[in-house]
C-alpha cells in the first residue's frame, strides 16, 4: 500500500467535479468503438493528399444527463495519446486528438485553424493566412465573392471559404508533412451548439462528418440529452452513431471506491463492504460518486487516512445532503415556476413513453389542472410542451434513447421533483391514451 498522500487528494477535492476522476472504469463499448471507426479511417501507407483516407458518416455522438461523465469520456480519449499503442488495438498506431470545447468555436476558424496545427504545425500560419486573406479581400465562390470591408460576407461563403482553403492547404503540402496516424476531433459541452445546416460552423463540421477533404478524421461530439437534436439541425445525419452514457455497474462501483483508496495511498482492507453501502445511494451515477469520493476523502484528510477512525453515520449524512443540493441545483428557474406540474408529469411518466406520448401527458394535465399554465412560466423561446420537454432532457430529467423512447436516467432526481410538487404518489393518471404509452 502506497502512502497516504494528503496533498493529491486535497487538490482533488479542491478542483471538484471538473477534475477528472481518480478512477475511470466502464464506458468500454464506447471508447471502442470509437477506437474502431477511427482505426478504418486510416489506410497504412497511403499519402493522405491522395485522397485515400477517411470515410463519410463517422460521427459519434455521447450523450447523457449532467454529471453522467461524458467530459471523462473525452479526457480518456486524450490520454490515448500516452497509451503505448498496442493497447489501442492500432497496429503500430495510435490516434491523435485534437480535444475542443463549444464554448470556444464561434466560427470555422477555432476548428480548423487547431486542426491544421495538429495536421503540421510548421505550416499551419500557413492555412490561417491564406483564409483571413480570403474573408478580407473576398473570393469567388460560385455566384458570390464580397469585399468584407463594404459589406458582410454571406454565411455560406464564410464557412466555403473556410472548406476550400483547407483543401487547398493540404493539396500543396510537402509529403513528408503527411499524417502519420488518424485523427480524433473531440468537442464537448456540445449541446451548446445552435447552428442551423447553413451556418459556418455547422458547414465545416459537414465537411468533418461528410469527409469532405479525404483525411483520417473521427468527429466526436460529447453533449446534454439534447445533443442530437443539435446535430440533427446542423445536418450531421447518415452514419451518425449514438452513444448512451448513463449509469455504472455495481460492479463498476465497487472498482471506483476501491480505486479511490488506492489512488490517494488509504488502507481500506477490511472496510471494503462499508465503502460499498456508503456509495450505495449514489444509484451508481458517476456524478454521485465523485461527491462520494469527495466527502469521504475531506473526512479522511481530518483523519490522516485512517480509515477506521471515520464516522460513518456522519458521512452517510454528509453525502445525503450533497444529493439533495445538486438535485436543487438542477431544479432550474423554469421548472421552479412549474413545481405542480413538474411533479404531476414525473410521477405519471412512463418508462419508454415516445415525445408525443409526453407532450398528451403535459398538455392533459395542464388543459385539466388549475393553475399548470405553461405560457406565464419562465421558459425561454417556445412555451408550450415541446419546449418542457426539451428543457426537462437540457436538465437530466428526460432521457431521449437513439430508439425514440424517453426514460428518466437518475430515478432519484424524478423522486426529488415529485416531493417537491407535493404530489401524492398514488396520484392515477387521468389523462386520457397514456396507458398505451407504456411500451
Amino acid at each position: 500500500m502506497n502512502e497516504f498522500n494528503s496533498s493529491v487528494l486535497r487538490q482533488f477535492i479542491d478542483e471538484g467535479e471538473k477534475r477528472a476522476p481518480p478512477v475511470f472504469v466502464g464506458r468500454d463499448d464506447i471508447l471502442d468503438d470509437i477506437l474502431s471507426i477511427s482505426k478504418r479511417s486510416w489506410k497504412p501507407g497511403a499519402w493522405f493528399r491522395e485522397g485515400n483516407h477517411g470515410i463519410a458518416g463517422n460521427t459519434r455522438i455521447v450523450h447523457g444527463a449532467p454529471g453522467a461523465g461524458k467530459s471523462s469520456v473525452l479526457r480518456k480519449l486524450r490520454d490515448w495519446e500516452m497509451t503505448p499503442s498496442v493497447a489501442l488495438g492500432l497496429s503500430r498506431i495510435k490516434p491523435r486528438v485534437l480535444l475542443l470545447n463549444s464554448a470556444l468555436i464561434a466560427r470555422p476558424l477555432d476548428i480548423l485553424k487547431p486542426l491544421a496545427s495538429l495536421i503540421c504545425k510548421r505550416k499551419a500560419p500557413d492555412f490561417v493566412e491564406r483564409y483571413e486573406r480570403s474573408l478580407s479581400l473576398g473570393v469567388n465562390l460560385g455566384n458570390a465573392g464580397i469585399n468584407m470591408q463594404r459589406q458582410t460576407r454571406s454565411y455560406q461563403n464564410h464557412s466555403l471559404t473556410g472548406i476550400v482553403d483547407f483543401q487547398h492547404w493540404i493539396d500543396f503540402l510537402p509529403k513528408l508533412s503527411r499524417l502519420k496516424s488518424p485523427v480524433i476531433i473531440a468537442i464537448d459541452e456540445a449541446q451548446r451548439f445552435n447552428h442551423d445546416a447553413s451556418s459556418p460552423v455547422a458547414q465545416v463540421l459537414q465537411a468533418l462528418h461528410d469527409n469532405a477533404w479525404n483525411l483520417p478524421l473521427t468527429l466526436v461530439l460529447a453533449g446534454l440529452g439534447d445533443t442530437l437534436d443539435k446535430s440533427r439541425k446542423m445536418q450531421l445525419t447518415g452514419g451518425t452513431k449514438l452513444h448512451e452514457v448513463g449509469c455504472l455497474s455495481f460492479k463498476q462501483k465497487q472498482q471506483v471506491m476501491q480505486g479511490f483508496c488506492q489512488t490517494f495511498g488509504i488502507n481500506a482492507e477490511g472496510f471494503e463492504n462499508r465503502l460499498v453501502t456508503y456509495a450505495e445511494p449514489s444509484e451508481d451515477w458517476p456524478r454521485h460518486l465523485h461527491f462520494a469520493q469527495a466527502i469521504l476523502g475531506q473526512e479522511l484528510l481530518k483523519n490522516h487516512g485512517d480509515i477506521r477512525a471515520l464516522d460513518w453515520i456522519l458521512l452517510d449524512e454528509e453525502f445525503q445532503k450533497s444529493r439533495i443540493r445538486y438535485y436543487q441545483s438542477q431544479q432550474s428557474n423554469p421548472m421552479r415556476s412549474l413545481l405542480g406540474l413538474m411533479a404531476t408529469v414525473m410521477e405519471q411518466f412512463k418508462t419508454d413513453m415516445k415525445l408525443e406520448d409526453i407532450k398528451e401527458l403535459i398538455e392533459g394535465n395542464v388543459k385539466s389542472q388549475a393553475g399548470f399554465d405553461l405560457e406565464n412560466s419562465l421558459l425561454e423561446g417556445r412555451r408550450d410542451a415541446y419546449e418542457l420537454i426539451r428543457h426537462l432532457v437540457h436538465q437530466g430529467a428526460l432521457q431521449e434513447a437513439e430508439s425514440g423512447i424517453f426514460y428518466s436516467p437518475i430515478p432519484s432526481f424524478r423522486s426529488f421533483l415529485i416531493e417537491q410538487g407535493n404530489v401524492d404518489s398514488k396520484v392515477e393518471n387521468t389523462v386520457s391514451g397514456n396507458s398505451s404509452s407504456n411500451l
